[in-house]
């Protein structure tokens, strides 16, 4: 497998493994049957995109500049 394809794929099951923490930590009982539900859980989603993407990207930011 290739450097790239190695750092996909660490980054990906990272995120993944973020969104699920996140899913049962907040979600575990709760039901998603209104739109303020449906919102918040974008949001959370969204915050957790965040701040994985800018964990990686600190951690590689030198390699982007190359």
């Amino acid at each position: 497998m290739e450097e790239n394809e190695k750092l996909y794929e660490q980054v990906g099951n990272y995120t993944k493994f973020k969104l699920i923490e996140m899913l049962i930590k907040k979600y575990k009982d709760k039901s998603l049957d209104n739109f303020n539900a449906i919102e918040q859980l974008a949001d959370d989603i969204t915050q957790v995109l965040s701040t994985t993407g800018l964990k990686f990207y600190n951690e590689l930011r030198n390699e982007f500049d190359k």
